[in-house]
This record gives structure tokens, C-alpha cells and sequence, in this order.
């Protein structure tokens, strides 16, 4: 479970969901498909559910920033939690780290940019086949 607000939790499992074929579509540089996603799925829930949901950021055991999102009560939603997870490190967005997040804001990187575009196309598609599935019922 990723969040005890309905909607926020429907569109974490989207997100997961089109990270898991995002990285089927593309070349694995990793057996992790979570590692290296942070800050793409971070903004595409936030696309999802506009002001529910703050983007945050820190640094973790590699100096790279790591990215989630907040509730305004607090609650995490870290959807990339399992980069760290799967390899036994303490995850940024709950351990000791989070206590220096910072804000994030959206970056304007092209790469950035095409991940974000193709995970919403991909949403899309999940959206619409789950539509067919429950008018099929």
C-alpha cells in the first residue's frame, strides 16, 4: 500500500504499473527496474494528482539525488523505494537522510522530459484497458 487516500493510492499503482513497462520497453542497463526512475515517477504522480502530492529530494549514499512525494500531512510515497530495498540500503525518503530533503521542482532536462511523456502515454493505455476490462464485466 503506498497511501491511505484513495486516489493518491490508484495512481501510485498506475505509476508502478507503467515504470514496470517503461522498463520492459527499454534497454536494462540494470536488473533493478526502479533504480535511476526516482524523480520521472515522482512527477508523474504528481501530473496524476496535482497539489496532493510535494515532490522532495536528497542526496543519498552516492551523493545522487534521490526523489519522492509527500502528503501535506506527511505520509510518504516513495514509488522507488525498492531501488534501495533490493539492495539492503537504507532508503533516503525514510531513514536518517530525510531529515535534510529539500523541495523539488520540476527539471527541464529533454531526457527527463521523454521518460515522463512515454510513462503518461503509458498510464493512458493502462487506463483505457482497464476501462475495456470493466465494460466487458
Amino acid at each position: 500500500m503506498y497511501s491511505q487516500d484513495p486516489e493518491l493510492e490508484e495512481a501510485s499503482k498506475l505509476v508502478d504499473a507503467a515504470l514496470i513497462q517503461f522498463y520492459e520497453e527499454g534497454k536494462k542497463k540494470t536488473a533493478n527496474p526502479y533504480e535511476g526512475m526516482c524523480y520521472v515517477a515522482s512527477v508523474v504522480l504528481k501530473n496524476l494528482v496535482g497539489r496532493k502530492a510535494i515532490l522532495w529530494k536528497v542526496k543519498d549514499h552516492n551523493r545522487q539525488f534521490h526523489w519522492w512525494c509527500e502528503t501535506k500531512d506527511g505520509e510518504v510515497i516513495d514509488l522507488t523505494k525498492q531501488q534501495y530495498e533490493l539492495n539492503n540500503i537504507s532508503v533516503p525518503s525514510s531513514g536518517q537522510a530525510a531529515s535534510l530533503k529539500e523541495q523539488g521542482r520540476r527539471m527541464s532536462f529533454a531526457s527527463y522530459k521523454k521518460k515522463e511523456e512515454r510513462m503518461m502515454e503509458i498510464i493512458e493505455e493502462l487506463k483505457a484497458n482497464q476501462d475495456s476490462d470493466s465494460s466487458s464485466i
